[in-house]
């Protein structure tokens, strides 16, 4: 949203913010599984002369891991009943909620309605079956090709796929391939991530399932996108930073040793979403695509800031009341609900945002210039980070009259995820998500919370997001596993591009209106790629006053 920074001497301006919707939905968590996909949109390398060098970060820290040991996290195991399918992890015990609040479930079915494209819209949509026009009905033509594939690998089997035939079930289709040693790993939708045996009697056999429609592997040019794999081949010199999204966990580092050896600089590996960081020039990336383990190749998303969840006239004033004691109020203020913030940074010298708090604690994640971040991690001189965590927070000290949505909120968890110049990349805010995922203290002193609701007022900005890349991925495996609210940004781009995070299934993307409830032309709007209703939320956001940075 367009904000506006204070700079009236040290004086702080605020208003109040959408994610203090935390009145009404900050425990109304919903965790939707989101399978892994076979396609995605393209995104540019380089889109804008800020992103060079987040590149460059991003390509010299997956260096650095790619010499070190520090390039993996722990494999979850699978729950002992194969639940989580698409690759998920069983969720985590839900813990209490705070006083005051509960815990809604979301309906066991929800009702889906196709959307309308916008008429000024010029994405159409791909038939589904022409993104899967590689699987086959009849088992010969994929049959040579597994046996083939084996052959190079030397290996008796190879990763591929099983589409279910109408009105088929994934654990029936499963027991019944088993019998002809086709080892399915996950469901995702209608179709089966399997081991396939290099029998080319039992592939036929598997085709001719009352269950199975179709088998196959996916073609390397498939495993990117077309636009991706054009400005590679413009620059095969050029190495380039990117996710590799695998067919299978990892535990044994078996596939970085492949990825080594196909000549990529391989960092860490985020069990999540399968995918490891890796640094590729054209040649690496052709002999990468190749690999049945590898499902997909993706370029590394560049972030932004994007602070479009300020809201000025939300009506928090009839919930919450001034104590006039300078920052403290009474009725409901978000004091039982930790927050999270992935953003520039926090000026915790600031009153408004330091001030009757119970803990505030952070980390960096930022590797460009790695000192000099970890120096900015509670400056901000970008000042974004404070302006954002202002308006959700900021008690008012100063001046009560422009405290935040939530001014009671006791502990602050940030994750500097984006650069001093207001630039990140996707791997970073992927730690900032696994840091918030979890319950941290400061030092000795402050006792240990997990923030509730996570504010990400951040995107990559396309017209074709439908929530099938990793960054998608892995928001939603992390409100899957940690049952956590994602609030994000729908991003700034009116009819040019909507947010990515935006997109994904279980985030809850918010957009600017003006004060009269008519839609900001600065706001984007959806629906998603694949038709899904983008932002869910819209509230006022022009003009907004919030704490300074720096």
């Amino acid at each position: 949203m367009k904000s506006q920074i204070s700079r009236r001497g040290r004086t702080t301006r605020w208003t109040v913010s959408v994610l203090g919707i935390l009145a009404a939905v900050a425990i109304a968590l919903v965790a939707l599984d989101n399978p892994p996909s076979l396609t995605s949109p393209a995104q540019s390398v380089v889109e804008q002369p800020g992103d060079e060098r987040t590149i460059d970060a991003a390509r010299r820290h997956i260096a650095a891991e790619s010499r070190g040991a520090a390039y993996a996290v722990p494999v979850r195991a699978p729950p002992a009943d194969g639940s989580g399918a698409g690759g998920q992890v069983a969720p985590s015990p839900v813990p209490a909620p705070p006083d005051g609040y509960s815990f809604t479930n979301a309906p066991t079915r929800l009702e889906r309605v196709a959307l309308q494209p916008r008429a000024d819209s010029t994405a159409q949509v791909e038939p589904r079956e022409q993104d899967l026009d590689w699987l086959y009905s009849e088992a010969s033509p994929v049959a040579a090709a597994v046996v083939d594939e084996a052959r190079r690998t030397r290996r008796d089997w190879v990763f591929g796929w099983l589409r279910l035939a109408d009105g088929a079930n994934a654990p029936d289709a499963g027991a019944a391939v088993s019998r002809l040693g086709i080892d399915v790993l996950a469901a995702s939708g209608r179709l089966l991530r399997a081991k396939l045996p290099a029998d080319e009697s039992k592939l036929a056999s598997a085709v001719e399932l009352d269950a199975v429609s179709g088998i196959g592997v996916v073609p390397p040019q498939r495993k990117a996108h077309a636009a991706f794999q054009a400005e590679l081949q413009a620059a095969p010199w050029q190495s380039v930073p990117v996710l590799i999204t695998l067919m299978a966990n990892d535990p044994d580092g078996r596939w970085r040793r492949e990825l080594l050896a196909r000549g990529a600089e391989v960092g860490r590996f985020d069990a999540d979403i399968r995918a490891y960081s890796a640094n590729v020039d054209a040649a690496a990336f052709e002999a990468i695509v190749q690999a049945d383990f590898v499902l997909a190749v993706e370029p590394m998303g560049i972030f932004r800031a994007a602070h479009d969840t300020a809201v000025p006239a939300m009506g928090a004033d009839a919930v919450r009341f001034h104590t006039d004691v300078p920052g403290l109020f009474s009725g409901t203020g978000g004091s039982a609900v930790p927050i999270g913030v992935m953003d520039t940074g926090l000026n915790t010298n600031h009153l408004d945002i330091a001030s009757h708090r119970q803990s505030i604690c952070g980390a960096n994640f930022v590797s460009s210039e790695h000192k000099l971040e970890d120096a900015d991690l509670w400056v901000d001189e970008n000042g974004h980070g404070t302006h954002v965590t202002g308006t959700i927070a900021g008690n008012g000290f100063l001046e009560a009259q422009y405290a935040g949505m939530a001014p009671s909120v006791a502990h602050i968890r940030f994750a500097k995820v984006l650069s001093r110049g207001g630039w990140g990349f996707a791997e970073g805010i992927f730690r900032g998500m696994d840091f918030l995922s979890r319950a941290s203290g400061c030092g000795m002193q402050a006792v240990a919370v997990k923030p509730l609701v996570v504010n990400m007022s951040l995107s990559a900005t396309n017209r074709t997001w439908q929530g099938r890349t990793p960054d998608e991925r892995k928001l939603d495996a992390v409100v899957w596993a940690h049952r956590q609210l994602y609030v994000v940004a729908q991003s700034n781009a009116s009819i040019n591009g909507f947010s990515n995070y935006g997109a994904a299934k279980s985030s809850l993307s918010v957009g600017a209106i003006q004060d009269n409830g008519e839609l900001a032309g600065f706001s984007s709007w959806g629906p998603t790629f694949d038709g899904r209703l983008a932002p869910q939320v819209v509230a006022t956001g022009l003009d907004v006053y919030s704490a300074r940075g720096d």
